[in-house]
């Protein structure tokens, strides 16, 4: 019986290491593939970059809304905060932050039709431990470890819809500070 005891004991033991070992190692690793096949396609590191307009033949990402016109930019904030500076969108639109743990660590609204909703979303994204007190009102967002990525989802779905939502990109900033 004894042996059995410490059998089931060790079992536990090892599946719990493991458990946790996955959680903790698997979503740095699916992040890290994410951005490493992003610079492959040449998205550089702080610009904000449209993903074409979303067909059968584009589907790079599993089931994404045809209807969503989608912005990415991939942030590294190791020399410094980085500001995010998104225009409103007259209809359902957010933008999101996901540390590199996958962790969605900031979600804004860019409908303009919502209270609250500011014509500009500005945000700062900072690791740990920089100085942010000299950005006035923008929203702050702090990291965990240097890298992240921003997500700009905008309800687009016509080809018209999705063009005006591109041409708000040159109004948008992912830029170090």
């Amino acid at each position: 019986m004894r042996g059995f005891i410490t059998g089931l004991a060790a079992f536990a033991v090892t599946f719990l290491i493991a458990h946790f070992g996955v959680l903790t190692a698997l979503p740095g690793k699916i992040m890290s593939t994410v951005r490493e096949r992003m610079a492959e396609r040449g998205l550089p590191v702080h610009a904000w970059a449209m993903s074409p307009r979303v067909t059968p033949e584009t589907q790079t990402v599993v089931r994404p809304s045809p209807d969503l016109a989608y912005a990415i930019c991939l942030i590294d904030v190791s020399k410094g905060p980085v500001e995010l500076t998104v225009p409103a969108w007259p209809d359902y639109g957010s933008l999101s932050i996901f540390e590199a743990d996958t962790d969605n660590v900031y979600a804004g609204s860019l409908d303009a039709r919502a209270d609250g909703t500011p014509a500009i979303r500005r945000v700062i994204v900072a690791l740990e431990g920089q100085d942010l007190y000299q950005y006035g009102e923008a929203e702050q967002v702090i990291l965990k470890k240097p890298e992240a990525l921003a997500l700009i989802r905008r309800l687009a779905p016509s080809q018209a819809a999705y063009e005006a939502a591109a041409g708000l990109i040159l109004a948008s900033r992912c830029a170090p500070l």
